[in-house]
């Protein structure tokens, strides 16, 4: 709901919410530097803690995985994108029936040369067995079937490190791993929207070589290929049907982009010289010396830093398909600004919401409601449910990821009963004789999400730091002194308006009015 407080009173909101913030990661850098103090060697018993940058000659956090394997192909690929988009353009302007063969021979070329001929085998696995189970007329629910056990499959061959071995690791960088490990997931979302959406839209079950390009063409496409965000094929489809813009108007958007994120990713590896809490948890005993504050701001800091990550892997590798005519997602949302499970679903990762919605979640809620005839809420915590557990699947079958599901779908879950009850004629009564106004009605709602919020904080902790640290956390939130409550529930309860306030509020809206004018102007 939008937030009906007065102007000044959220003001003071948003003031505390921000100084929380910033005292909250002073007090993790300072308690941290502080601990190494006390015991210099401890500093060099961190194996992911590395010389920085030589001008600031401190040491650098590179814990976490993600972030180097993304940036290793950033960095290799950046040039390599450029010289296929302007050979993409040359293509479209005087030979636009073979642009999708150029993006799929582009594609190859790159795994081929980059990264070796396993790398590209395995890149090609997922697609060759999809279309397979289209040839042989496999309908939706076979696809979901070979899904499945293609997720399984994935899982157990990536904790049993396959892959290092069959990529023959002593000759690949770590990064060169990782990035295969990612793409197949990416890969998987792409084989079933293609799939799904070809079964729903072809009168004949049978797939055309065409039909195969088409999907190769999607699937294989560079600059999503290993980072995202997933664009279901739809909205892939549609960049072929569009009209091709003018080469100043795409440079004029892509050029800020590329320096924005550029600075981004420059900002963060910085902060990396200076917060070190994902390499100090390879002791968990230094994380329980923090204090509760400093524990916070560390909870923060892993939130603002996936937060970061995302926005300039998805951000970069948007710029680079919008180039081609797609329209990716937009960015994600800060996740200092959101304050319940559906928003945090539904705004950080854009793409992966609505593959999850238009494939899993609807077919699911229509199909239990057609043939069981349950009440709608029924419906969609079934839904839910059934979305819940590919999620789970796809990110991993490890006991954190299933914690961080389980409490992902409880939050939901409380979710649906609180918008059940918003409309039940005793809570229209008490809203109209106790709150009476609805600024009290928003101060009510923040009250009740607080506690929602503080679920929801160490839920992500579970996805980002594992089950030792998620459950460091638990303790912590469950037998707080009574300042640090007091501290917690007024920061979390001015988060609350916080949130509520600019839901409305896109990421990134005056780069995106400043564009939209530059194109009203062209």
């Amino acid at each position: 709901m939008k937030n009906k407080i007065n102007s000044a009173e959220l003001f003071l909101y948003f003031s505390i919410w921000i100084c929380a913030n910033i005292f909250s990661l002073y007090m993790l850098v300072k308690s941290q530097t502080e601990i190494f103090e006390l015991d210099s060697n401890l500093i060099y018993s961190l194996n992911d803690l590395t010389p920085g940058w030589n001008f600031l000659a401190r040491f650098k956090d590179v814990s976490d995985v993600e972030w180097s394997s993304w940036k290793f192909f950033l960095h290799t690929s950046w040039y390599y994108l450029i010289i296929t988009f302007f050979a993409s353009e040359l293509v479209r302007q005087y030979c636009s029936y073979l642009i999708k063969p150029w993006y799929i021979l582009s594609s190859i070329i790159f795994i081929y040369i980059y990264l070796g001929f396993k790398h590209m085998i395995i890149v090609l696995v997922q697609p060759i067995v999809y279309a397979t189970v289209i040839i042989l007329g496999g309908k939706k629910a076979t696809i979901w079937v070979i899904s499945i056990i293609l997720l399984l499959s994935y899982n157990s061959l990536k904790y049993k490190f396959f892959f290092w071995r069959f990529l023959d690791h002593r000759d690949l960088q770590d990064e060169e791993v990782y990035l295969i490990l990612f793409c197949m997931a990416w890969i998987e979302l792409r084989c079933i929207s293609y799939s799904i959406d070809f079964i729903d839209n072809k009168e004949k079950m049978t797939m055309t070589s065409k039909d195969f390009l088409d999907m190769l063409c999607y699937v294989l496409y560079l600059p999503l290929l290993y980072t995202g965000p997933i664009v279901i094929y739809e909205e892939f489809n549609k960049s072929f049907h569009v009209q091709n813009k003018r080469l100043p108007t795409k440079l004029s958007r892509f050029l800020p982009d590329a320096v924005i994120f550029l600075l981004y990713t420059l900002l963060l590896d910085f902060s990396f010289h200076y917060v070190y809490f994902y390499a100090m948890q390879a002791d968990m005993e230094l994380i329980r010396r923090l204090p509760t504050i400093a524990l916070c701001g560390g909870g923060l800091w892993m939130g603002l830093e996936f937060h970061m990550k995302y926005v300039i892997s998805y951000g970069t590798a948007a710029s680079f398909a919008r180039l081609d005519n797609i329209e990716p997602p937009p960015t994600p949302r800060c996740i200092a600004r959101i304050h319940v499970y559906s928003q945090m679903w539904r705004h950080f990762d854009v793409g992966l919401y609505r593959f999850l919605v238009k494939y899993i979640y609807r077919p699911s809620f229509d199909v239990l409601k057609k043939y069981l005839n349950l009440p709608n809420i029924i419906c969609k915590l079934l839904a839910s449910l059934e979305t819940f557990i590919f999620i789970f699947m796809w990110h991993g079958i490890v006991w954190h990821i299933f914690m961080w599901t389980i409490l992902n779908y409880t939050g939901i879950t409380m979710e649906h009963f609180g918008k059940l009850i918003s409309k039940h004629d005793k809570y229209i009564w008490f809203k109209k004789m106790v709150l009476r106004t609805e600024a009290m009605e928003a101060r009510f709602i923040a009250i009740l999400c607080t506690p929602l919020l503080a679920l929801s904080a160490i839920s992500n902790f579970y996805l980002f730091a594992g089950n030792d640290v998620g459950d460091l956390f638990f303790d912590c939130f469950s037998q707080p002194s009574t300042l640090n409550s007091i501290i917690l529930c007024m920061s979390l309860y001015s988060c609350c308006h916080v949130s509520m306030a600019l839901e409305d509020v896109p990421s990134r809206i005056f780069l995106e009015r400043a564009v939209e004018e530059n194109e009203k102007k062209q």
